[in-house]
């Protein structure tokens, strides 16, 4: 669905309460200032894609404070990819930050305080993406907070143009063709900041780092194993399975569920996936899944639906 929003034919006086209104519905909650007291004007187009959203928005100069008391611990958390085309602008949390300007993107999380904000007219595109299915891709998002990157050549380059394609045709998809591009596009995403040695070494020890990829890579490679578990991980990348589940320690999955978030992650994308020709038993089996019942059960759990109403149109 695609909706626009303009302050241009409203009074002066309301334009501010307006834009805080057109925020909170488009993003989450969160406390909004503005520079310029008069004049002060905002357009927002919005396609909301399930579960993801892509948002393209111009305005004068704002800062955006996500606080403590926005944030509700049962509400679904999300990352943020955002684009800017104008102007930088800058980002903040837990004391650290980044600037970002026009030719990079940044990561953000919205899960914790932040702070957002451009000091003139900006213009800039925000790709919203569930926690959990970023997650399910890439194990510590956390790495890549505070990171500029390149969008003007290589990967970067390719992952900016895929996604401008996707805003300009989103229109001519329907909802499961969209879908199955923004899956696409986050796997794109994953591996531009995966291989930017910068923001690998700004937030992890590099020995540390090279079992992480070990294992992620290791998983990756043997999901469709039923029997894949955290003794069989360790065992081939040369580690203890104490120190396994130390590199997951204190984050929201353990290893196991991890390896079943991945699993149900793909399950999902290839069931909606339109003309794929596969049966649920065979997608199951793909995704490591030996019992059907199981594979239905956790299912459910997950997204509260059965693989096969999931599979329905609206599903």
């Amino acid at each position: 669905m695609h909706l626009c929003h303009l302050t241009t034919l409203l009074p002066v006086s309301e334009r501010q309460d307006y834009w805080r209104e057109v925020i909170g519905s488009t993003y989450f909650d969160m406390e909004l200032r503005f520079t310029e007291r008069q004049g002060f004007y905002g357009q927002l187009w919005n396609w909301n894609v399930a579960p993801f959203g892509i948002s393209f928005l111009s305005s004068s100069p704002t800062q955006y404070q996500r606080l403590q008391q926005h944030i509700n611990p049962h509400d679904d958390n999300h990352f943020l990819i955002t684009i800017p085309e104008r102007q930088e602008v800058h980002f903040s949390q837990d004391r650290r930050s980044v600037r970002c300007r026009p030719g990079s993107f940044i990561l953000e999380r919205s899960d914790k305080p932040y702070e957002f904000e451009y000091q003139s007219d900006n213009s800039l595109w925000v790709l919203r993406v569930p926690d959990s299915l970023l997650r399910a891709r890439l194990r510590l998002p956390e790495r890549y907070l505070f990171s500029e990157f390149d969008r003007s050549q290589g990967l970067g380059a390719v992952f900016f143009d895929l996604f401008r394609s996707i805003t300009q045709q989103v229109a001519y998809l329907d909802e499961r063709q969209a879908e199955a591009m923004l899956r696409q596009l986050i796997e794109l995403f994953a591996l531009t900041v995966e291989g930017d040695q910068r923001a690998i070494a700004s937030e992890d020890s590099g020995l540390r780092q090279v079992h992480l990829q070990r294992v992620e890579q290791y998983v990756r490679e043997r999901i469709r194993e039923p029997g894949l578990n955290p003794e069989q991980v360790a065992a081939a990348c040369g580690i203890s399975t104490r120190y396994l589940h130390k590199l997951f320690q204190g984050e929201e999955l353990s290893v196991s569920q991890w390896i079943r978030e991945i699993r149900l992650q793909g399950s999902v994308a290839d069931i909606r996936r339109s003309g794929t020709g596969r049966t649920l038993a065979e997608i199951a089996y793909k995704w490591g899944f030996s019992d059907q019942a199981h594979f239905c059960r956790s299912f459910k759990k997950r997204f509260g639906m059965t693989p096969k109403e999931a599979r329905q149109p609206g599903g």
